[in-house]
């Protein structure tokens, strides 16, 4: 049985007031929405005879104690239905997913019966519960060990909102701050020597800084311009002085400064180098599920705001809070009393400065939003503008761009104001201070109780102390900026690849080509399998077509196989290996694949060919072009294969680069060549030229070849077939057509295309 601890005490004494006991409960689920697409909350739970929903509410409100000041918490259920359903007349159960919630239901007494519906955001939960009431309901009852359960955790327990990786159970909001910056300090760690200078430039810096007061101040109005001073009249001395200690304190600002800039600017190169690599290792199904824009905006912007953190911001923080802490000590050795009427402002500064660091966190992981939306737009339209032309839709794509845009502009907008309102408010308020020194201490100038000399001391060192409060209040938004920043480069950091290396992989030194595909399930996401229980296995030296409808199953089958995605249940093995324990670079050096998507890099067609095999000769990258059929196409350019291709560069047509493509994976020489739709791009006689050249190729490897014209795998020595993710056919062509089943239904369709058109 599940554990019922989970379901609220007020939930128990209703169910068992209908006769349904705690002990009784085998599989239970809360969903969110009745079905009336009402939002509520729903409690399904099914015991081996009765399947029962209970609707309401749970509404919180806050009890006085008996003394009125002390209030807690009293939350109360208030049902809405109930509803109860006989186990042994419940079958098919199922989910009928829209566009924002599903229905669970299930064939009741021989009619459709809607149980209840429910939000995405516990689809998986649900399908979950599927499973569950399935095998309940086929045997009647079930084992702990035979309940399926969901034990990922979503949301974060303390402030309810969901994880960015649920994997890695991390709360932007509530992660401590000083965590990522002890993270962060392992990259500065690698240059102690310049950060040693840095540090003896910054005292060197407060100390010079420090002294300037003193002299302008009780030196200059007490020893020189006052009758009876040590330097009486040697007003060129003191200001020789003033000169020499000011551009000391230059020279040192100026090492700190170009220190500082060369750390951070090392720092921040290997923070971009290491995301990049971070990047790369992670899975294909981590691209998939995010924009490019996005990951650009990560690469780029986030490492580029970490660098003026630490290159503007942190060298002049460290000297504020140095100076801070001097100063102070200085100003209370002159004057306890004066020292503590200059911070009577501070305690207020304080608060308002949390405030504002709260306030800027929020609106700059809001604006990072923005801005990662408006870059991905604009690198969606840039890449697709073929199709925004041939459809006419510049007019809706520029209202999109406007909108983002706006969003973008408005949210840079709201953190303009705010700055520009509020820091000269907060400046105000620290200055208090400032006004209550110069009227409490004029008092005692004029009383005899102090030296004008060290009240313009004093008021010298209090100038210097608000200067790093203005700054602080100023460095929040900068501070917001960059631990944002550094959340989401520690978030790519982090992220865990759903297919990993073995730690023992095995080598593939010399495979023949054997390959087993033994009984394979897998899905995308948890609710649906897109492949389910494929078993058959393609002897070395072999030729397997894969044919099916679009979005069968096909392409996933060899993605399996490669490794861009793991089976869920069963497995494959090459040569007896499974693939899992092969090491990546033996298994990507062993298999090739051309897609019907393909893709060229910037650069020459020399340096697209010879990318699958970087050591190649000339003369290597010559015989597979020719034998890809592109060879003649590529001398006619002037630059031959010299000609730049890519974005910004030569044009090149659909069965154009993907003859290069197929050139790329012939150089390569695999031991087992995928062809995935290998000539879709191309006119019947170039495609004619490369089945020959590839069927040449194929002899001595094993190929899987996955195509939509049947008559380009009658010569194939077996058939696969896929029909929404099962297999029900499996042979010969000829025998295939006499089972006339999938594959002959398939086959005569096309048949009968062709001789629509004249083609017999």
């Amino acid at each position: 049985m599940e554990n019922t601890s989970k379901l609220p005490q007020e939930i128990l004494s209703a169910f068992e007031k209908r006769g349904i006991f705690e002990n009784n409960i085998i599989l239970f689920l809360k969903s969110d929405m009745d079905i009336e697409f009402k939002y509520a909350d729903i409690y399904c739970v099914a015991t081996s005879d009765t399947l029962a929903v209970l609707s309401g509410k749970h509404k919180v409100s806050a009890v006085k104690s008996s003394f009125g000041s002390n209030r807690k918490l009293s939350v109360n259920f208030e049902e809405y239905s109930y509803k109860e359903y006989d186990m042994k007349l419940l079958s098919d159960f199922a989910c009928d997913m829209n566009i924002s919630s599903g229905l669970f239901y299930a064939v009741y007494d021989g009619e459709k019966t809607g149980i209840f519906r429910f939000s995405m955001t516990i689809k998986n939960k649900v399908y979950i519960f599927l499973e569950n009431v399935k095998n309940l309901a086929e045997k009647g009852n079930l084992s702990p060990d035979e309940i399926k359960s969901d034990n990922e955790e979503l949301c974060c327990p303390k402030c309810g909102n969901r994880y960015t990786d649920p994997k890695r159970k991390l709360c932007p909001r509530c992660m401590d701050k000083t965590k990522l910056m002890k993270r962060l300090s392992v990259f500065f760690m690698k240059y102690k020597v310049f950060m040693l200078i840095s540090i003896l430039s910054l005292v060197m810096t407060t100390s010079l800084s420090a002294l300037l007061p003193y002299i302008k101040g009780s030196v200059l109005y007490d020893e020189v311009l006052e009758e009876g001073g040590e330097l009486y009249g040697k007003i060129l001395y003191v200001v020789l002085l003033i000169v020499a200690t000011k551009f000391l304190s230059v020279i040192a600002s100026t090492v700190n400064g170009v220190v500082t800039s060369r750390i951070s600017a090392k720092v921040v190169y290997d923070i971009k180098k290491t995301v990049f690599s971070s990047i790369s290792r992670l899975s294909y199904g981590f691209f998939t599920s995010r924009q490019t824009g996005g990951l650009m905006t990560s690469v780029n912007d986030d490492a580029n705001s970490i660098y003026y953190f630490f290159c503007d911001g942190l060298p002049y923080l460290i000297i504020n809070v140095v100076q801070f802490a001097v100063i102070t000590g200085i100003m209370i050795s002159i004057h306890p009393l004066l020292t503590l009427a200059a911070f009577i402002s501070v305690p207020v500064f304080l608060i308002l400065y949390r405030g504002v660091l709260l306030l800027f966190d929020k609106m700059y992981a809001k604006n990072f939003s923005k801005r990662r939306s408006f870059n991905s737009l604009v690198t969606d339209i840039l890449s697709g503008i073929r199709v925004v032309k041939a459809f006419a839709r510049e007019e809706a794509e520029m209202n999109r761009f406007e909108k983002k845009s706006r969003d973008f502009a408005e949210s840079n907008r709201k953190i303009g104001v705010l700055n520009s309102s509020i820091f000269p408010f907060i400046n105000y308020i620290i200055h208090i201070g400032n006004f209550i020194v110069w009227a409490y201490g004029g008092w005692m100038v004029m009383q005899g109780s102090m030296d004008l000399g060290l009240l313009m001391t004093f008021v010298g060192y209090m100038g210097m102390i608000y200067q790093p409060l203005g700054f602080f209040s100023e460095i929040s938004r900068w501070w917001a900026e960059c631990i944002n920043a550094i959340q989401r480069v520690f978030e790519i950091l982090d992220s865990i690849p759903e297919v990993e290396e073995s730690e023992n992989p095995k080598s593939l030194d010399n495979p023949r080509g054997d390959i087993v595909f033994s009984h394979v399930s897998f899905g995308y996401d948890k609710t649906r399998k897109t492949l389910d229980d494929i078993d058959f296995s393609v002897n070395a030296g072999e030729t397997v077509g894969i044919v099916g409808e679009t979005g069968a199953g096909k392409s996933t089958l060899v993605n399996l196989l490669i490794r861009l995605y793991d089976v869920d249940e069963g497995k494959i093995t090459i040569d007896g290996i499974n693939v899992k324990d092969i090491s990546f670079k033996d298994l990507h050096k062993s298999v090739a694949i051309v897609s019907q998507e393909t893709y060229l890099f910037e650069g020459t067609i020399l340096e697209n060919i010879r990318y699958a095999k970087p050591e190649a000769t000339d003369e290597e990258v010559f015989e597979a072009a020719k034998a890809a059929d592109a060879h003649s196409f590529i001398i006619k350019y002037p630059d031959a294969y010299e000609t730049l291709v890519g974005r910004g560069h030569k044009s090149l047509s659909g069965g154009e680069c993907q003859r290069i493509s197929i050139a790329r994976a012939l150089l390569k020489n695999p031991k087992i060549l995928i062809l995935d739709e290998a000539t879709s791009a191309m006119d019947t006689g170039t495609e004619r030229r490369i089945q020959k050249a590839l069927t040449l190729m194929s002899r001595g490897r094993t190929t899987i070849m996955i195509a939509h014209r049947l008559s380009t795998l009658r010569d194939a020595d077996r058939i696969v077939v896929i029909d929404n993710g099962k297999m029900p056919e499996y042979g010969t062509h000829l025998e295939l057509l006499t089972k006339k089943g999938v594959y002959h239904n398939l086959y005569k369709l096309q048949a009968e295309a062709l001789k629509s058109i004249g083609i017999e």
